[in-house]
C-alpha cells in the first residue's frame, strides 16, 4: 500500500526530495564557509565547493528537469549534460578536499578559479563528452563509483591515523559509504531499468549522505565557536 502510494505520487515526492537536498546543500555551503573563515583551513573551501555543485546538480536534475518544453528531446540532453557536469565537478572537489595538502605548495586565493578547479571542469567535460560520443551513459556512473571509492580509501587512511584526534572521521566513513552504495545502485538502475524499490533505497542513501555531512559541519562549527 505504501509503495503504491509512493509510485502514484512519484513526481511530487521527487520535487520534495530535491527541495530537501537543496536546502541541506545550502546549509552545508553556508556553514562550511563560516567554518573556513574561522579556521582558514583550505580543505574546507573545497568541501564547501563540492556541495555548491551538488546543489546545482540537484536543481538541474529534479527541478529544471521536471519542466515541460516544446522540444523535450533536446531539453533532456541539455539537462543531462549539466547534471553530469555539476555532479562530477562536485565529487572531484570532495576528493580534493581530502588530498589538497599533497598537491598545493602554496595558498590559492580563489578556490573556484585556479589550476586544480579548471582541471576538474576539464575532466567533467571529458566524462560528459564520452557519454555523448559513445552513447554510453554508464561512463558517468562508473566514474562516480570510482571517485567515491577513492574518497572512501583516502578517508579510511585518515581514520586509521587520526581517529583519536578527530573522532568524527568514523561518521565521515559511514557517510561516504552511503554515497558509494547509492552510486552503485544508481548505476545498476541504469543498466537494468527502473526498479521502484531500488530507487527508494537510492534516495534514502542519498538523503543520509547529505544529512550526515550537514550534521558534521554543524558540529564542527559549534566546536569552532567554543574554542574561540
Amino acid at each position: 500500500m505504501v509503495v503504491g502510494w509512493i509510485v502514484a505520487n512519484k513526481e511530487l515526492l521527487k520535487i520534495i526530495y530535491a527541495l530537501a537536498i537543496l536546502f541541506i546543500c545550502t546549509l552545508i555551503v553556508m556553514k562550511a564557509d563560516r567554518l573556513f573563515k574561522i579556521s582558514d583551513y583550505q580543505g574546507i573551501r573545497y568541501f564547501r565547493n563540492a556541495f555548491f555543485f551538488f546543489g546545482l546538480s540537484v536543481v538541474v536534475r529534479f527541478i529544471l528537469g521536471s519542466i515541460t518544453t516544446t522540444n523535450p528531446e533536446t531539453y533532456s540532453i541539455v539537462i543531462r549534460f549539466f547534471f553530469e557536469f555539476f555532479t562530477v565537478v562536485a565529487s572531484l572537489f570532495l576528493l580534493y578536499s581530502l588530498i589538497w595538502k599533497k598537491i598545493e605548495k602554496q595558498k590559492k586565493h580563489h578556490s573556484l578559479l585556479n589550476l586544480s578547479a579548471l582541471t576538474f571542469y576539464l575532466i567533467a567535460l571529458v566524462i560528459v563528452g564520452c557519454d555523448w560520443v559513445l552513447k554510453m551513459y554508464f561512463v558517468f556512473y562508473l566514474f562516480q563509483i570510482i571517485l567515491f571509492l577513492l574518497i572512501l580509501v583516502v578517508a579510511f587512511k585518515n581514520y586509521l591515523t587520526l581517529r583519536r584526534e578527530y573522532p568524527f572521521l568514523k561518521v565521515y566513513l559511514i557517510t561516504v559509504s552511503a554515497g558509494l552504495v547509492s552510486w552503485i545502485l544508481d548505476g545498476l538502475l541504469y543498466l537494468t531499468g527502473e526498479n521502484k524499490i531500488i530507487q527508494m533505497i537510492v534516495y534514502g542513501l542519498s538523503t543520509i549522505f547529505f544529512f550526515l555531512f550537514l550534521k558534521g559541519v554543524i558540529n564542527l562549527t559549534r566546536n569552532g565557536k567554543k574554542k574561540r
